[in-house]
Parts: C-alpha cells; structure tokens; sequence
C-alpha cells in the first residue's frame, strides 16, 4: 500500500488558509421579466444567492404550469461523504448560536473558521473548488433556512407555503402569483426538525403540547407552522410571509396599472395636506403594498409613526417610529391576552401621546380601529388598511360589532380606496377598483351617500377619473385656494409622476429623493422636465340649435379645467340630437355613479342642426348615438334653454363642460 503524501496534504491545507475566503452576494439589480403574455413561452433565470443559486421559472408541459426551479451546485457522491463528515463534527465544535449573532459576516467567518479546522483534523483530500461548494451548503443550512434559503433570498416572492411531507413547496411571485417549486421535505423528521428550527430563529416554542407557532424571524418575515401530525394531517407545515425589502415606489404602480397617474397625483395631493385614507380589499389584493407606496408621499420633515403586527412597511423617513406587536407568554390572563403581550390598540393609544404628524395603522381590525378614528376626528392624519370589498362593505363592518363606531365617526374618513386583485389581467394583477369619498351616512339604516372620485374600467383596464373631489374642495378652502390652483398643482405633480416613468426612475429610494426635493424646491424639479405645467384651455367651440319656435340658441361649450377628466366631444353630441328626438333617455343626476330614475319625456319635434363652425362636417348618426346616449341620460333641445342653474351644473358634470345659453 503507497504511503500518503503527507506533503501534498499540508499544501492543500495551506492553500485552503490562503483562499481569499467564501464569500456570497445577493443581487440588487432589478429582474427584466419577459414581455409575453404567453407563458409557455416563459424559460429565463436570475440569481438569488451569487453564484451559487438562480431561479429558473419556466413552463413544464407535462403537467402545464409554470414552476420555479431552484437551481444550486450539484455535488458528487464524494463530496456528498465529505460535507455529512464536515457537518457531524460541526455540530459539536460550535460553541455559539448564530440566532445570537447579528452580523452575518462574523458569523460566516466563524464558520467558515471552524470548517477548516475540521478539515484540517479529520485529514481531508479537498480542493479549492470543492471547499468553496461544501462551504455554501454548510452557510445555507446552518446560517441560513436550509434548502429554502434561496427563495427568501428572492425580492419576487412574497409567499412561501409547505403544506406537508413529499409535497411540492409553493410559493406566490410577484409576477406569476402562486407557483410549484422543485423543493419538498420526503422525510417527515426532516420537516419536523426545520419547523423547530423555525421556532428558534422567531425566539418562540413549539412542541406536541403548543403544536402551533406565530412569529417573527429575524429579517421581520412572518411566520405561522404547526408540528403535530393530528392537527395537520399531512404532516408539518409552515407558511411565510416574507417582508420586503424593496416596496414598490407610486411610479412602479403607474408601470404596473395598479393605478392611474392622475390618481397617484390626487393621492400625493391628499397626503401631504393631511387627509384620511383607508385601503380596502380582499386578501392578496395589494392594499399593505399601496399603502407602503403612498407613504413616500408624505413630507420628509414630518413625524410617522407606523404600527403593525408584523414588519412590512418601509417608509423612507428619518423622523419615523416603526412599532410592531408583541406576543405574549405563557397562559392567557382573565383579560384574555398573555403576559406581556403588546396589541395594536396599546400601541395606538401609545403613538397618539406622542403627538405624530401620520399615524400609519398596517391594518384596522378590533378594537383599536376606536383610538383611531378618535385620532382622525380630532386631525391627526391616519393611513389604514381593512379588510372588505366595497365601500358598503367597510361602513358595516366599522359600524356593526366587535368594532361598532358610530356613524358620526366614520364620516371624519377622507377617502376610502378599494383594492382589487384582477386575475383576468394576469395573475399578479391588482387595480385601484374604486375611490370614494363619504359624504354621509344614515345612522338608522347605514345607507350610504358617497362620491366616486375614480374608478377602474375592467372592459378597458384603465381608470376614469372624474375630478368632484370634496377632499379637494375642503383642502382648498382650508389653504385659502381655489379648487382650480389645487387642480392645477395636481397636474404638475402627475407630469412629474409621468416623467419618472418616461425617464427610468423607478427606484423607490430615487423616487422618494425627487419627491421630498419637489417639497424643498418645486421650480428646480419642474425645470428638469419637458412639460409645461398650466393647463391649456380650449377654445370655444360654437354651434347653433334650431328649434320649433325657430329660435336660435347660442350654445358656448367651453372645456372646464378639470385635468384628470377626458375631454368630451362636443361634436358627436349635436350631431346626435335629430336621432334622439323619439328616444326616451333619462338624465343622470350629479354624480354618474348614482342614477336616479326621472320620469323620460318624448321629443317628438324635428331638429335641425346648422353647424356655426366649419369644424362640424357630415356625419353617421347610428355611429354616434350609442355614445351620446352612454354620455347623457337625457337631454332635449326644447328643454335646454329652460334650465335652471343647479341643472345646468349637473349637465356640465355629465359633459365635462361648461355651458352657456345665450338666447
């Protein structure tokens, strides 16, 4: 038998003592996802843990679906004998726990120390190659959440679900909503051990007698787990819910249609003059997400104060208190929390003392939804999240027990915004559905009076915007403005969201730097961008009407400044009106969302229309009377003249235009 090369052996060594050291990076450059809608076509990768880890999502045609492949460096049998020999000895070397070391370098190069030593003592034949592969596997399971670390490490995820033993791990993408991925437990040991290890690292217990865990890890990601087989049946389970790093910034959520420019501008607008908004929505239909990201628009000189249950928001203020619930311990008191268990309502009735400029709630629910409406009465602004899906909905729940306020209370509300999670646009999609404003609530019959601000149009997958805003009118009078300068300043701020967009700036770090530097110098961001600010008005457009009496009427229709709503064309509308003279249509009354039934009357006259402007040209009425009567309920030549001033409003509200009759 050859003697060893003993020689040899002390070079490897040497060399390994002189390797620049395993080193790991996490990528910050933003994924290019593929532009098709097709997911068949979908097979492209990005990294997750460089170099050693990518996802690869691509589509599987046996079972048809996409699935997220985890892809990491394949080891051979050989360097599979050398890692379990490695960690065995491992095991009993450490001397500390990496839950106790909060900075990840030092603690990888303590680990890192400790593989070399057992190398170096049990004598083993390993390359440089091989080290670094080996050191990877060691970081991933003892550092980090063994064969799942990869995924949290991808900003893409936002859910990751194990619902048993050989069960395909699930996760939901930003991008591609839920997912199967290539990872699963086959051994249910193995599972019960990594759902301890999970109770470890949020500093809970879990055991056969307390099978269930809710808690926190370290990065702030949420946890929930059970270990016992007879309450899972599957075997163990954990689901997590990954906090985010990087929010999405108001320009990212333009990009993604989530909303409108214009409504972006109206909330930017809204808050930083103070006012109220709750989101609400289903589960998973962005509402933490939209909240994060009209958070930037809040001045940087203000004091938040943000409270959650679990971490998921980032705001970029240095003037910010980030509080998040705490668990309790043991068994519960009479009262029905345990010892020393810190709720949101004890958090709420803490941040009102200290005298905030926005309070932000992650999400109202029970009792503290009290302290804050309270807060919302007497002027603090307040930014919530709540669980419903229409504005009926969120007035019912916040006036019925376990919350049960009192209508009165409700009404101190500013806007209300409802979220929702448009699976027939693509799996990720979420849209603005609605935005209200409450302008009363019947205390007997909770009837509710609202004003549609804006709304999503699913046939279309854009957003009407229709600019009666009493948020706006309130702000206004009370800054000593005119509704038109607050429009006008909306306008500005939705050229500059639409510039960010045109020009890349995405990023919510950069976007939170030019926002706070429109607050300290707004000439300098407005001189930056390709776009002139005042809105243009329109000139008149005239046309005269003949009817039976034969006497004209001179309509002036001239375009109200009102920038988030789409210009009407007055011309479709006189040419329509010789085919409506035997058509019963109804007129809306002030706000399009609210139609209130009027008894039609029948124009049986003829019409004739003499066009005063060489604008107006020959026309097909059939194409046109669709649209007329999409646009105005009811409408009459006989009638026009004769209107009184509150309806001549609410006929310019359902123009878009500002009329004046002149006989």
């Amino acid at each position: 038998m050859p003697e060893k090369d003993i020689s040899n052996e002390e070079n490897i060594y040497a060399n390994l003592q002189k390797l620049p050291g395993f080193s790991i990076e996490y990528p910050n450059k933003f994924v290019e996802f593929p532009k098709t809608n097709n997911l068949t076509e979908i097979d492209f990768k990005y990294p997750l843990i460089i170099p050693f880890a990518n996802a690869h999502i691509k589509w599987n045609s046996d079972i048809e679906q996409l699935i997220y492949y985890v892809e990491e460096p394949q080891m051979t049998n050989e360097e599979k004998k050398m890692l379990k020999k490695i960690v065995d000895e491992l095991v009993d070397a450490i001397q500390v726990g990496f839950n106790s070391i909060k900075d990840q370098k030092k603690a990888q190069e303590y680990l890192e120390s400790q593989v070399i030593k057992i190398i170096e003592s049990l004598n083993l034949p390993i390359t440089k190659e091989q080290f670094v592969k080996i050191m990877y596997f060691i970081y991933r399971d003892f550092i980090g959440l063994n064969k799942i670390e990869p995924l949290l490490r991808d900003p893409w995820i936002e859910d990751i679900g194990c619902d048993g033993v050989n069960v395909p791990i699930y996760v939901v993408h930003r991008k591609y909503g839920s997912i199967q991925t290539n990872i699963k437990f086959d051994d249910i040991n193995e599972l019960r051990e990594f759902v301890i290890k999970l109770a470890e690292k949020s500093g809970r217990y879990i055991s056969y007698a307390e099978p269930i865990l809710d808690g926190t890890l370290p990065d702030g990601s949420r946890i929930n787990a059970s270990l016992a087989g007879d309450v899972t049946t599957r075997g163990p389970t954990f689901s997590i819910r990954k906090f985010s790093e990087r929010p999405y910034s108001p320009v990212e959520l333009i990009e993604f249609n989530t909303a409108s420019s214009d409504i972006m501008a109206f909330f930017w607008y809204l808050v930083e003059n103070g006012a109220s908004i709750l989101i609400a929505g289903g589960v998973a239909t962005g509402k933490t997400t939209l909240l994060n990201s009209i958070c930037m628009f809040i001045p940087p000189e203000a004091k938040v104060v943000s409270i959650e249950d679990t971490r998921e928001l980032k705001i970029p203020h240095e003037h910010w208190i980030p509080a998040v619930t705490r668990l309790g311990f043991g068994v519960p008191m009479p009262t029905g929390e345990k010892y020393g268990e810190i709720t949101l309502f004890d958090l709420l009735k803490s941040s009102f003392r200290q005298n905030p400029d926005y309070v932000i709630v992650g999400e109202v629910r029970g009792k503290e939804a009290y302290v804050l409406f309270q807060g919302i009465s007497s002027g603090h602004p307040s930014l919530t999240t709540f669980h419903a899906g229409s504005i009926d909905t969120v007035i019912k729940r916040l006036t019925t027990p376990p919350i049960e306020l009192s209508a009165s209370l409700v009404e101190s509300l500013d806007v209300v915004v409802i979220m929702s999670h448009a699976k027939e646009k693509g799996k990720s999609a979420r849209r603005v559905k609605e935005v209200e404003e409450i302008k009363s609530i019947e205390p007997d019959t909770l009837k509710v009076v609202a004003n549609r601000v804006a709304e999503w149009d699913p046939s279309q997958d854009n957003f009407n915007f229709y600019g009666n805003s009493l948020t706006i009118e309130k702000i206004s009078r009370f800054k000593g403005i005119s509704v038109e300068d607050a429009w006008k300043e909306i306008a500005r701020r939705k050229s500059i969201l639409e510039w960010m967009l045109r020009n890349g700036i995405k990023d919510y770090e950069k976007v939170s730097v030019l926002i706070n530097e429109y607050y300290k110098n707004p000439e300098k961001v407005l001189s930056r961008i390709d776009h002139n600010a005042e809105l243009k008005i329109d000139k008149p457009k005239t046309v005269e009407i003949e009817v039976k009496e034969q006497k004209p009427i001179k309509v002036v229709v001239e375009q109200v400044v009102k920038p988030e709503v789409q210009p009407i064309n007055i011309q479709p509308v006189v040419q329509a009106l010789p085919a409506i003279k035997n058509s019963n249509i109804e007129i809306t009354e002030e706000y399009p969302q609210e139609k209130q039934k009027i008894q039609p009357i029948q124009v049986p006259i003829p019409i004739s229309v003499q066009p005063a402007t060489s604008e107006l040209k020959e026309y097909d009425i059939d194409q046109k009377i669709k649209e007329i009567k999409q646009k105005i309920e009811r409408i009459s030549s006989e009638e026009l003249p004769k209107q009184k001033e509150n309806k001549r409003k609410k006929l310019e509200k359902i123009l878009g235009y500002k009329i004046i009759i002149e006989k």
